[in-house]
């Protein structure tokens, strides 16, 4: 077992959330820290040599010492073989302390007796939380102070003329003793039940914080996101009244007045690219004075302009937070070039419209994508492709699911890269994937997508291998959509076949 250092214990103790992990994490780091006190404790030996130089210990003897350091050391090494073991257990704790119950009991038999030592060690098991365990010890301290006083009160008898006998000067010293375990009780137990509420106390808002700050890294990992989705993405904040831009590396916040202008920085700078045919619309959207009203109860609003320079774009405010009556106060502007989707309508940031283990588009987007070709013509350059990965099921049942995976993640990541801008691939099954493509040489992509399959390498498997079937629309002018799909299909399981046929594999099990 590998053995921890104390700022990784304070790192554990510092990341539990509910009270009774606490207690565990607490338990381990008290039991190391007590570990150290017994190896401190090697140490008495030479100090009370020291004592006994100096003549203040006058009736211990050398012989003492070397028989307390060697004990102690025997315990500390034992100690540490069991908290190895038993990290957590509380009974390693109380083996400690209960050897230093034992060193004072013999240090007092020896006539070494300093008397507020006996309540150090209950007061070092205060540190568990735990009233039990402070009991347990307080207990075990009374019967060693018994034991001891019981065992040295003849020698302290015979040298103090005021007592009339050992067991007077025993009952003497015992109700000192009984007088202090007493107070330390009382004192004890409502020390370990204030660190108790105190701590559950602190467990519970530490988790509350842990929880606001998990929300609030979500929302910003989102906003981030979006970043990377959209052209622009800019932070409106009504109470403060600023904007951020998200969208450079600065995040500059720059103040809004409404007094002075009733749009953003970032809308300044998009207003000198819209047409002209679409300014004052654009200006009437971005009005920041209407916004609320026009946002209020809704989730977001968009509007859809042309840029001079690169077409088509959407403008979108998205209500991110808003008070009881649904009036936005904290609102996300996003501004995306959707002039290649105009007519697909893509929604980049729907999940159920993604694959979760590709991120490609799932068979729900190609549904959707599909359905308007039965009212609408297909465009001249539509190629409809049809890909599945050659081999799958046998790599799942030789090298496991996470190797067929990475075949999955694999293929679609090279349909991605090679078809770019040019078109929307699918994944609509285990090893399945389709693509619309708009191309007037699907010759080349067709290569791409080839040569970056052929290159792959991954860790479980050495090479991939698809088999793809294209049906383009202009070399099939009168087939519907559906056809195409199907004219698709049956070129790719042609081109299956004669794989299987080249290779020698067999199509559903090991070769």
């Amino acid at each position: 077992m590998t053995r921890m250092s104390f700022a990784d214990l304070k790192q554990n103790i510092t990341e539990v959330t509910d009270y009774p992990s606490f207690l565990k994490e607490n338990r381990k780091m008290v039991n190391r820290y007590l570990n150290t006190v017994l190896w401190f404790c090697i140490f008495t030996g030479p100090a009370i040599a020291v004592g006994i130089k100096f003549g203040v210990f006058s009736a211990a003897t050398y012989y003492t010492c070397v028989i307390v350091s060697a004990c102690m050391l025997v315990v500390s090494v034992l100690h540490t073989l069991i908290i190895r073991i038993w990290p957590y257990s509380e009974h390693v704790g109380m083996l400690a302390l209960i050897a230093m119950e034992l060193l004072l009991m013999f240090m007092v038999y020896n006539h070494i007796h300093i008397n507020i030592s006996w309540f150090f060690v209950p007061l070092l098991s205060i540190l568990f939380c735990d009233a039990r365990l402070f009991f347990v010890t307080l207990a075990t301290n009374y019967a060693a102070m018994f034991i001891a006083n019981w065992l040295v009160s003849p020698y302290y008898d015979a040298i103090n003329l005021k007592f009339n006998s050992a067991f007077e000067y025993f009952l003497n010293a015992m109700l000192g003793y009984t007088i202090e375990t007493i107070v330390m009780l009382v004192g004890g137990i409502t020390l370990t039940n204030l660190l108790k509420d105190y701590f559950s106390a602190l467990m519970d808002k530490n988790k509350k914080a842990r929880e606001s700050a998990d929300i609030l890294k979500k929302q910003m990992n989102i906003l981030f996101s979006m970043a990377e989705v959209y052209d622009n993405v800019n932070l409106i904040d009504l109470k403060s009244m600023t904007e951020t831009s998200l969208s450079d590396q600065s995040y500059n916040v720059h103040d809004l007045d409404f007094e002075k202008h009733a749009h953003t920085v970032m809308t300044h700078q998009i207003k000198k690219h819209v047409s002209e045919d679409h300014l004052e619309e654009f200006l009437e959207f971005t009005n920041l004075r209407t916004l609320e009203k026009r946002l209020t109860g809704k989730r977001f609003i968009y509007g859809e302009f042309v840029n001079s320079d690169t077409g088509w774009f959407r403008a979108q405010y998205i209500n991110v937070e808003a008070d009881e009556k649904g009036v936005p106060f904290i609102v996300v502007f996003t501004v995306q070039n959707i002039n290649m989707d105009k007519r697909r309508e893509e929604d980049l940031i729907r999940i159920s419209l993604t694959d979760e283990l590709t991120q490609l588009f799932n068979r729900r987007s190609l549904d959707d994508d599909l359905a308007r070709y039965k009212y609408e013509s297909m465009e001249d350059d539509l190629v409809f492709a049809s890909i599945d990965i050659n081999r799958l099921k046998a790599t799942n049942d030789t090298l496991g699911h996470a190797a067929g995976d990475e075949l999955i993640i694999a293929a679609a990541d090279c349909l991605a890269s090679a078809i770019g801008d040019s078109g929307k691939a699918y994944r609509t099954g285990g090893d399945e994937f389709t693509a619309i493509i708009h191309t007037n040489s699907i010759s080349a992509i067709d290569k791409n997508i080839r040569e970056k399959v052929t290159a792959w390498s991954g860790s479980y498997s050495e090479s991939l291998a698809v088999s793809i079937g294209y049906a383009a629309h202009k070399d099939y002018p009168d087939a519907t959509i559906e056809e195409l799909k199907k004219i698709a299909d049956k070129y790719m399981y042609e081109e299956k076949a004669r794989y299987y046929q080249e290779t020698g594999y067999e199509r559903r099990g090991r070769p």
